[in-house]
């Protein structure tokens, strides 16, 4: 359940960055571990929500990179 609870919260994450019509990009700052002031919100996005001037195309390539490490040593670990 919790699990589910996550993975549901990631892909409404990521739902809502790419949604034009969304004002706050960053999403709750219950999200965030530091809320506002969370040293990782403030490398993709502005204090508002709104994306830095590279904010978007770094995400998404930070997160193609690290899903690929993951299963890298997924990969690694199970051979």
């Amino acid at each position: 359940m919790v699990a589910g609870m996550l993975v549901g919260t990631f892909f409404s994450f990521l739902l809502g960055i790419f949604n034009p019509l969304v004002a706050n990009k960053a999403g709750p700052d219950w999200l965030w571990m530091g809320g506002r002031e969370d040293v990782l919100r403030n490398l993709y996005f502005r204090r508002n929500g709104s994306f830095r001037r590279y904010g978007r195309p770094a995400l998404v390539l930070t997160l193609i990179l690290g899903s690929a490490a993951f299963c890298w040593l997924l990969q690694r670990f199970t051979a």
